[in-house]
């Protein structure tokens, strides 16, 4: 029976080529771009899982009630922990976390690697595997350190590394340490990992704030006590952290600040180490990927799928007509409404099977491609997961029951009298094929807006002012071989007599993300006038004014005549407005009762020192204060950009031998803050592609099904004198008047989806009523273009043809 089944199966599927190549090329691309998307979503879904404890890991943050609305802050204060696991028994285990770059230097030979300060508890907490040493013990001591496998071997070889000196700096103090452990190299899915692992408290910064409450400068995580409740932990911290900042939460009161439904003013949080990979409420640790993005991509998937299931279901109930004296006589012989659903189910499953079958190599051979367009870590074996396999087998078996069912469902209910005695029609624009055309369509129309609005969103990111030069400027980051004032003084000595350098300084964080990844920020709060004021730090060097053309309001720039300037400060407007006052040039801020005040010599216009997802915060410029300087910025004639590259390298080559060269042109490095959005639009115009293009197939065949079924109607109308024009109104009427109806769907679909997009941007567009209009407009036109060819065909057919067609 079976046999007989797939030998009349595949001899439908040969008989009918253009509905079966129709069908199989939809399906194919479909199953190719859904195992590409959902594959992707598992995968970054699946960030962190491989950890034994992770769904009892946490990372704390403080969430803070402020006049201006709840904040959250990520970074912890050094005594924190302690206090933690001094005053909480459900604190099981407990590690701060930082990383710095660094350099080991073992026999003589110097290796540039990741430094990452972390507690005793760290490897017991993680499941980070030691291929040597014990897990408990190998950071007991202050001067331990754990080595990855990579690094080990680079090192050390085929030697036995467990037991060997090595010395080892981040920032210049160069220390010795005892290799007590080697791991094995973290999975790919993971947030973060390290290179080299130490004590935290061999951090150079360390003794300066180890008993600061108000300095914050790491990460921390937690491990609770198998069952603890997260939000009753919480809720037993609020008297802890009461007590702790009353002062700040005195001042928050005073400056009108309300507190939350918990009646809190500053709470301690735990974000779920498990979700920390897509939660982009705060700056993360290791990589971030929005929610947003990733159920988008699941929608994208959706989307596509479906169109390719309506495109199959429009076909099948469509080709039915031509099938029904099939259906009919196999009744008449005997089969049962079962036999008869299983034969057309078959022939739908055997199209979706030899669709999947297509589509594995495909994703093979698509995957590089891929991961290049979409920034994508995603690796080839996950598709070969138990669980990618089981979700793959019940999604195909999902697809085929709606696909196939429905279509199996219409022929056993034809009555085999009828359909043998002529008398049987099956309505060929019924209110299902109606419905999936509109449903098609107002996708494409919806990804096609999708596609207009992210675009202009992205165009309007990059060449919005920012309020500086940065299409002069080369940005190179300054590592940790040799200090950043120092590898400033160095680098303005050597370029001293080269005419295309117009300016050389040093900045603390690089604006934009450079080549080395590194994006950093620093921030402080301090009373003024008995008001609670925060500002942005940028530690900077001389010339900053000048080399990133910076607007000067009022006062002046630092310079090196001035020897008081490194208790100066330069504000930006929002700085002054927070101040209130209308003449801030004089005005002493004092930070921290420890230091010297700072004196304000200079307001400069505001220029968004961040990414434009944030408003523009109240800024200071200092020299010489703790931060250092990370990143240096070379102003360059314009007509000299390229040729400056090669001579700064070679500089640079100099001044710091043993570390990578990563300059960048600074205006590269702001495109690449808008990698997520630049990928958005990727993700639209792919999908708007593909949608559209699947919508028109459908489209195509059933413009030639509906022709095939009216031929005698059309050649009746061309008899009696009908012109080739109305011939074509007659047969494009009614498929016109559906993709209206899908635009008047999906218009403001899209208005609402994108309107809750550019939410999440201090610095946006406004979407423009044509721009949806053009969408809509783009899908009717092409698909005229689809079934005028067609169309047009059945308008010059010679009637007498027509009417002798059975």
């Amino acid at each position: 029976m079976l046999r007989n089944y797939l030998k009349i199966a595949f001899r439908n599927l040969l008989k009918h080529k253009i509905n079966t190549l129709i069908n199989l090329l939809g399906l194919t691309v479909a199953f190719t771009i859904c195992l590409l998307l959902v594959i992707s979503v598992y995968y970054e879904f699946s960030y962190n899982k491989y950890h034994v404890n992770g769904k009892d890991i946490y990372r704390t943050y403080f969430a803070q009630q402020t006049p201006e609305g709840e904040q959250f802050q990520p970074t912890m204060p050094e005594p924190m922990l302690k206090a933690l696991k001094d005053q909480f028994s459900a604190v099981k285990y407990g590690s701060r976390y930082i990383r710095r770059g660094g350099e080991i230097e073992y026999n003589g030979k110097h290796y540039m690697k990741q430094v990452t300060y972390v507690d005793a508890d760290f490897f017991s907490m993680f499941t980070f595997p030691l291929i040597k040493g014990n897990a408990a013990k190998v950071l007991d001591n202050k001067n331990n350190i754990v080595l990855n496998e990579e690094v080990a071997t680079a090192i050390f070889g085929n030697e036995d590394p467990i037991g060997k000196i090595v010395r080892m700096q981040s920032t210049g103090t160069w220390r010795a340490y005892t290799v007590t452990g080697v791991g094995k190299k973290a999975p790919d899915n993971s947030s973060f990992a390290y290179q080299t692992a130490t004590r935290f408290e061999n951090e150079d910064n360390y003794p300066n704030t180890v008993n600061e409450w108000e300095s914050t400068n790491h990460d921390l995580f937690i491990q609770l006590v198998p069952g603890t409740d997260p939000r009753k932990f919480e809720a037993g911290l609020h008297t802890f952290i009461n007590k702790q900042y009353e002062s700040n939460i005195n001042d928050l009161k005073r400056d009108g600040a309300q507190p939350n439904a918990r009646g809190q003013y500053v709470e301690l949080l735990l974000q779920p180490f498990l979700g920390m990979h897509t939660d982009t409420s705060m700056r993360g640790v290791g990589t971030v990927i929005s929610r947003t993005y990733l159920n988008m991509l699941l929608a994208v998937a959706c989307f596509v799928m479906l169109i390719a299931c309506f495109n199959f279901i429009n076909l099948s109930v469509g080709r039915s007509f031509t099938r029904s004296r099939e259906v009919g006589l196999r009744k008449t012989l005997g089969a049962m409404p079962r036999q008869v659903a299983m034969q057309f189910w078959g022939e739908a499953a055997l199209i979706c099977l030899i669709a999947l079958v297509i589509s594995v190599p495909l994703f093979y051979f698509l995957l590089p491609h891929y991961k290049l367009i979409f920034d994508s870590s995603l690796t080839i074996d996950v598709l070969f997961r138990p669980a990618t396999i089981a979700c793959i087998f019940a999604c195909f078996l999902l697809i085929t029951l709606a696909a196939g069912g429905y279509p199996a469902w219409i022929m056993t209910r034809m009555d085999a009298v009828k359909i043998l005695k002529g008398k049987l029609r099956l309505k060929t624009s019924g209110a299902l094929r109606n419905g999936l055309i509109i449903s098609q369509f107002a996708i494409a129309i919806l990804l096609i807006s999708c596609t207009l609005v992210t675009w202009q969103q992205l165009n309007y990111l990059r060449n919005r002012p920012l309020g500086y030069n940065s299409n002069q400027i080369v940005s190179i980051p300054v590592g940790t071989e040799v200090s950043g004032r120092d590898a400033l003084r160095l680098l303005k000595q050597k370029l001293a007599q080269e005419p295309s350098v117009l300016s050389v300084t040093g900045l603390s964080t690089n604006l934009g993300v450079g080549l080395d990844g590194g994006s950093y920020s620093w921030g402080t709060g301090f009373d003024y006038k008995e008001k609670a004021v925060n500002m942005a730090w940028l530690n900077v060097g001389f010339d900053f004014v000048k080399t990133m053309d910076l607007t000067l309001l009022s006062g002046r720039d630092f310079s090196e005549t001035f020897s008081t300037d490194s208790n100066s400060i330069v504000i930006n407007e929002q700085m002054v407005r927070q101040l209130g006052e209308k003449d801030p040039i004089g005005v002493k801020l004092v930070y921290d009762t420890a230091q010297a005040p700072m004196t304000v010599i200079g307001v400069v216009k505001d220029f968004n020192f961040q990414s434009l997802h944030t408003k523009v915060e109240p800024l200071g410029l200092v020299m010489h204060r703790p931060m250092p300087i990370n990143v240096l910025l070379v102003k360059v004639r314009p007509d000299r950009l390229p040729a400056m590259m090669g001579k700064l390298r070679s500089a640079w080559a100099e001044i710091s031998p043993r570390s990578e060269f990563q300059g960048s042109f600074l205006d590269e490095n702001i495109d690449r803050q808008y990698a997520r959005e630049e990928r958005f639009t990727r993700i639209f115009v792919y999908a708007a592609i593909v949608a559209i293009v699947l919508s028109c197939l459908g489209l195509f065949a059933l413009a030639i099904l509906a022709i095939m079924q009216r031929t005698k109607e059309i050649g009746i109308r061309k008899a009696l004198g009908a012109s080739a024009g109305s011939i074509v109104q007659l047969i494009t009427r009614d498929f016109v008047k559906l993709i209206f109806i899908a635009m008047v769907i999906a218009t403001p679909l899209a208005y609402y989806s994108m309107n809750k997009w550019l939410e999440g941007f201090a610095f946006s567009i406004d979407i423009k009523w044509w721009w949806l209009l053009c969408a809509g407009l783009v899908a009717l036109l092409v698909a005229l273009f689809t079934i005028g060819y067609q169309s047009l065909k059945a308008a010059f057919t010679n009637p007498v043809k027509s009417l002798r067609s059975e």
